[in-house]
């Protein structure tokens, strides 16, 4: 790990999916079972790029993939009924690291909030199932904003709601299009990736690439120490 411009931070803004809890891995599974329902033929590259993005964003990839956009919609309608089947009925996992290091948040008093691509009825769902409301005043959903992740709308107004400027707040994101949206937003990310690795130029441009949250509270705790 290597950290590039280290100073303090006033605030943390957490991504929720791929990054607090282990949703991806459901999402990528609803996407398999719909297009094999529906025998379209989906492949891997294709889940791989929707991976970060909100669902009316997955859809306009997908016209555009499919060249069809009857296919496109009914594609995206039976995921999304798929996953939800799922969030409602199968354990939602959380990843390694998020209960100790929002702890540690706690009790060090250290402001923080959730910017997520999700729609606010299904992140209050996902927050509350796994446990991690609790730890968050402030929750800023996709449908919230004018434009969703990569662009910096979500990041912009979590901030805002903490009262802290952008540039002092650090994200911590798992996906390249949530890293763009913290970048584009003059803040700082440190990357925990998911599902694939951030290309290297988005990787160049993070605070850090962290093997897990684990590392990432380590340069956090590193960081406390130091000049704003």
């Amino acid at each position: 790990m290597q950290c590039n411009t280290p100073a303090s931070f006033a605030a943390l803004l957490f991504d929720m999916d791929g990054l607090m809890i282990d949703t991806e891995s459901l999402s990528a599974r609803a996407w398999q079972q719909a297009a094999s329902a529906l025998d379209i033929p989906l492949q891997q590259r294709h889940i791989d790029a929707m991976v970060g993005l909100a669902m009316p964003l997955c859809l306009r990839y997908l016209i555009t993939e499919l060249g069809d956009e009857t296919q496109a919609r009914e594609l995206e309608a039976q995921s999304r009924r798929q996953y939800h089947q799922a969030l409602h009925q199968q354990e939602i996992p959380l990843k390694p690291g998020i209960t100790e290091l929002l702890d540690w948040c706690h009790h060090l008093d250290i402001a923080r909030a959730v910017g997520t691509a999700t729609q606010r009825q299904l992140a209050d769902i996902k927050l509350a199932r796994t446990g991690l409301a609790r730890y968050f005043e402030h929750t800023i959903a996709g449908d919230e904003v004018a434009r969703t992740k990569p662009a910096p709308d979500v990041y912009l107004q979590a901030a805002s709601r903490l009262g802290v400027a952008p540039e002092y707040c650090i994200v911590l994101e798992d996906s390249a299009y949530g890293a763009q949206a913290a970048l584009a937003a003059n803040m700082r990310v440190i990357i925990v990736p998911d599902m694939q690795q951030p290309p290297a130029d988005i990787a160049k441009q993070a605070l850090a690439v962290c093997q897990d949250l684990f590392e990432a509270r380590k340069l956090l705790e590193s960081l406390l120490s130091l000049p704003r």
